[in-house]
């Protein structure tokens, strides 16, 4: 008897989770909840011992939702409804967690929250050192996304300051989630935003700031009343469904997984 069908036996006996193959299902999409998607493909890959989950880095949600209609993937992960078109072309979205987008700051600066009129203050540039608002000291390294993206779209939707705002032009765009919060902990004097459940990979401490008084907690979060929130999905079309991929959203949806979402600050959604 060889090893795997040693392994597979022993799973049916001792009643293990079985993968239905070994194929590697990969999840493209945004990278609003990369990090968190491959601490949950983990814990997956660990009570399916013959699975593989893999998490790309972001080609954002258009871009993942793209490699579902072209085929060349069956999962996608997105951080923004379906437009009008995508609905129409036969589309599932199926929402699993609601994450905070936050402004955070570098661990040189000694705030735990901001009014959004200083908040607007520091991304223009009218106030461009932190002495100037008495919880640092130097100038404000200020770090931006680029147009679409699905934090600052979430931002400019809750205010209208931010989208009426011009950013300052000392600021540097990034386009990634985790090059965001790479550059928050590397620069203690920055000030940027992204989504509370990223800001777990920083290599340094990250301080997510209250707006208005109202702090990114978890609590604040499932109940919805934190001001700037964003909804994670899985989309798919039904008919194109792996066996992999129906166990992965099942797991997803399981206790287990609920479990490792809550882990990351996320407010899992019911199924």
């Amino acid at each position: 008897m060889t090893s795997l069908v040693r392994l597979l036996a022993a799973g049916i006996l001792f009643g293990l989770p079985q993968a239905s193959g070994a194929a590697t299902l990969t999840i493209p999409g945004t990278g609003a909840c990369e990090a968190v998607l491959r601490s949950v493909a983990t814990a997956y890959e660990r009570s399916h011992p013959l699975a593989k989950v893999a998490i790309p880095p972001s080609v954002h949600s258009g871009g993942g939702i793209r490699q579902v209609l072209s085929g060349d993937a069956v999962l996608a992960r997105v951080a923004r409804p379906l437009t009008p078109e995508e609905t129409g072309k036969g589309l599932t979205y199926r929402v699993f967690a609601r994450d905070a987008v936050v402004f955070a700051v570098g661990a040189g600066v000694r705030a735990g929250g901001l009014t959004i009129r200083r908040i607007t203050d520091i991304f223009s540039g009218k106030v461009e050192r932190w002495d100037d608002l008495g919880v640092g000291k130097g100038p404000i390294r200020v770090l931006l996304r680029e147009e679409g993206d699905a934090n600052l779209v979430a931002l400019k939707t809750r205010y209208p300051e931010i989208r009426d705002l011009r950013f300052t032009k000392r600021g540097k765009v990034l386009y990634h989630d985790l090059e965001m919060v790479e550059m928050l902990g590397k620069y203690r004097n920055s000030a940027g935003f992204a989504t509370m459940s990223s800001l777990g990979a920083a290599s340094a401490a990250v301080t997510p700031l209250a707006i208005d008084g109202i702090a990114p907690t978890k609590e604040n979060v499932s109940a919805a009343r934190y001001p700037v929130l964003i909804t994670y999905a899985l989309v798919y079309r039904e008919g194109a469904l792996t066996p992999e991929a129906r166990e992965f959203i099942d797991f997803l949806f399981s206790r287990a997984g609920r479990d490792a979402l809550s882990g990351h600050g996320l407010s899992p959604l019911a199924r």
